[in-house]
This record gives structure tokens, sequence and C-alpha cells, in this order.
């Protein structure tokens, strides 16, 4: 049976994700996502994310989201993506649902004390923005508080299983 780390396949060269945007899209290789989500995946781990901690990703659908998504579910964590236009109540009722160990904002948020930031400091969630360097062609974990996971110790990077639960996914 397979998991998400090994469904994705493709050669070193070829394009695996587009994201359009202007002058130029981001055009990655299967092998650059590759490398790239499991460079995520060891800072996760470094933050304390271990098997069956719920990630809340309340970013927009972007390589960001893309590569957050996959590398909570290589480190046998539980991606829990959450609209980024909720409410303060909306965002509340679902970390504190999840028990979010994290919850990961876009750049900025932090700052601007988004509904999202403000409902993870509630539940007392560690909070990380998410974003795209250009200039080092990396995403970034740029980790603003650690919450519950203060004095967590490191943890192994992981290796996904196929009966792991990868997603959480809510309706109303």
């Amino acid at each position: 049976m397979a998991t998400l780390q090994s469904a994705i396949q493709g050669s070193d060269k070829s394009v695996a994700v587009i994201v359009p945007s202007r002058p130029d899209p981001l055009t990655i290789t299967y092998k650059a996502l590759l490398s790239e989500v499991s460079s995520f995946q060891a800072k996760l781990a470094a933050l304390g994310v271990s098997q069956s901690a719920a990630i809340s990703i309340a970013i927009v659908n972007s390589y960001e989201f893309i590569v957050s998504f996959l590398a909570t579910s290589w480190q046998r964590a539980i991606a829990a993506p959450l609209n980024p236009a909720y409410k303060q109540d909306e965002f509340e009722f679902y970390i504190d649902d999840v028990k979010s160990a994290v919850v990961l904002v876009p750049r900025g948020a932090y700052q601007s004390g988004s509904p999202a930031v403000r409902a993870a400091k509630k539940f007392n969630a560690a909070i990380a923005e998410c974003y795209w360097d250009p200039s080092r062609r990396e995403i970034v974990l740029d980790v603003k508080c650690l919450g519950q996971l203060e004095g967590k110790d490191q943890q192994p990077v992981l290796k996904p299983k196929p009966d792991d639960v990868a997603l959480v996914l809510h309706t109303r």
C-alpha cells in the first residue's frame, strides 16, 4: 500500500508543480519538490512534531501549502487544512477540535495578529509563519511562538506508514 511519500514519483527534470505568478511562474521539478518536502519535514521534527500531532495549515493554496501538507504527512503527523479566511471563532473551533500542536500561517500574520494567530494563542498551539523565500529558493518555517511545544525535544525524522492518518478535513 502506498503513502503520500511513496506516491510521488518522477524524473529529476520532470515538472511536478507550477504555481502561476507574474511575471514568471514558479516551476518545481520532482527532484526539487522531494528535496523541499524532506527539508520542511526535518524542520517540523526539529520543532518537536511527532507522530499523530495535528498541524493546522491556515495558508492559501500555494507551493507553501503543498510542501507543508506533504511534510506533515511524511512526519506521520496529521494535516488539518483550514480556510485562511475563517473568523477567529471558526479557527478556535477547529484548532480546539483537533488539538493542534502547530498552526501554520502566512508571512506577516503573527505581527498583524490575524484571527488564526489569536485562536492558536488561545489554545497554546505553536505558531509558525510559512513562506517561500525566492532568494534562498526554499520554504521558510519561521517559528514565532512555541506554545505547547516549548521544551519538547527534537523528534526523529519519521517514515510514513500506509495506515497513518494523514488528513483531517472539517466541513460544516
